[in-house]
């Protein structure tokens, strides 16, 4: 039996474009488990959805894995229809933050669609394709909600890997091309970039965030270095360490960090991190060690804020985060998310001032995105603010403020605020000399593409 996993979706930015990683986990642990299985990126060759289709009747795979996320509904269910006409009618499997999230939904409105695996699915998928195989009771298969006789069945969670330096890592060889042509890369830097995840789950309940699952566990060291030199090996120098809690638990952060000190790697890493977990030892161990750049949540520069997302951190700790990470002479990178209810213009206010105030190197300001099982969206739908829902042919949900007249008053304060930022000589010093290392034709291509974008 084949498997084909393919993203569909493009994930490139000014930013830069980062590896499926999530689809070459899944590919890694059918191969290990002795299944024939491909792996098609949309970015390895800015594939359209009819060239996808051209590739997989080439390779015919008896079942085709998708990723599903709120923010791509309409154009999974376009592809699920492609993919479903006419002759080739392949049995399709999603998966994904939004599958998992309203997996009674997704096979209400996807009917060509047979089967969804909720939650981490690097064993469910292995016990899915061997009930396809063997023809044998797909009740026995954790995760899997599936329809069968026109009802729509859903089976106990599947059970959490707790040693997950167990699971292999992603099969990237399936994507040795992209990786050639220096498909994934990174803001800042030169050459080809990859992603790694060193923990999974978070325990925090932040209301804006939906997690797969909260339940926190993390690799060792030993396995972090092991995979950072399989990397390094492809010829990668870049890595971005994408797990919100890299930092934790702090023994082990620093364990990492001093194995690839001794290692000499000469290589480069992005990491995120909560910035009530970062102090001065932390930062100078990351510096020491390749790290060149840190990206705090910072989300809201109002306590107020702060606390109605359920943050658990204050206002003074981003501030000094910021600070800090900027004196250790790391680049400094925030999240940050206005219209959140509650959200006025004096908060909005307040977030200007953190970052006019703290000149971060670079700033990810969204208006806030009411995502399906989150708090946020809960109360939004209570309070009558959210305006459209989540859908195949619906607009992007948003939230509704009493002092706003409509989405485009938070957007002119979104765009007003950014070019405060950007338009600051210090911040435009800093901005230029984090991305001049690994400035080329394709960054500028992008860097045009987002100057546009603001100033339109």
């Amino acid at each position: 039996m084949k498997t084909a996993l393919i993203y569909p979706y493009s994930k490139y930015s000014w930013t830069g474009c980062n590896p499926p990683i999530s689809i070459l986990y899944l590919a890694a642990s059918l191969r290990q488990a002795g299944k024939e299985v491909m792996v098609i990126d949309a970015d390895q060759g800015n594939y359209s959805f009819t060239e996808m289709r051209q590739r997989l009747i080439a390779y015919s795979p008896d079942l085709i894995g998708i990723p599903l996320f709120s923010t791509t509904l309409g154009p999974a269910y376009q592809l699920v229809e492609l993919l479903t006409a006419g002759s080739a009618r392949w049995e399709i499997v999603l998966g994904g933050a939004h599958a998992t999230a309203q997996p009674q939904k997704v096979l209400e409105v996807f009917k060509n669609c047979r089967y969804i695996l909720r939650g981490e699915a690097e064993k469910s998928i292995v016990d899915l394709v061997n009930a396809l195989e063997t023809q044998g009771d797909l009740g026995n298969v954790r995760g899997l909600s599936y329809r069968q006789d026109d009802k729509i069945f859903h089976n106990p969670d599947a059970v959490l890997e707790q040693n997950i330096d167990s699971i292999p890592f992603p099969a990237r060889d399936f994507l040795e091309a992209a990786y050639q042509k220096n498909t994934y890369w990174r803001i800042g830097h030169r050459g080809a970039a990859d992603v790694m995840i060193t923990s999974r789950g978070c325990p925090f309940d932040c209301h804006f965030c939906f997690k797969i699952t909260k339940k926190f566990r993390a690799r060792s060291p030993e396995s972090v270095l092991e995979e950072i030199m399989l990397i390094r090996s492809r010829g990668v120098k870049t890595i971005h360490l994408m797990d919100d809690l890299f930092v934790a638990p702090r023994s082990r952060c620093l364990r990492i960090l001093e194995l690839i000190k001794e290692q000499k790697l000469n290589m480069e890493f992005k990491v995120r991190s909560r910035a009530d977990l970062i102090d001065e030892e932390l930062l100078l161990a990351m510096k020491g060690a390749g790290v060149k750049s840190v990206v705090y949540g910072i989300e809201s520069g109002s306590q107020q804020i702060l606390d109605l997302m359920n943050k658990r951190t204050g206002v003074e700790v981003n501030y000094k985060a910021i600070t800090l990470t900027k004196k250790i002479g790391l680049q400094c990178y925030v999240d940050m998310i206005i219209g959140y209810p509650g959200e006025t213009l004096e908060t909005i206010k307040e977030t200007e001032k953190l970052l006019l105030t703290t000149k971060p190197t670079g700033v990810n300001l969204s208006i806030i995105c009411p995502f399906p099982n989150t708090r946020v969206y809960e109360q939004a739908k209570e309070q009558g603010m959210m305006i459209s829902d989540w859908g195949i042919d619906q607009p992007t949900p948003w939230i509704k403020l009493p002092w706003m007249e409509n989405y485009d008053t938070l957007h002119e304060c979104r765009k007003k605020l950014l070019k405060r930022y950007q338009y600051n000589p210090i911040v435009a010093a800093n901005a230029i000399r984090a991305v001049l290392p690994g400035i080329d034709l394709k960054l500028l291509k992008a860097l045009t593409r987002y100057v546009g974008q603001l100033l339109s």
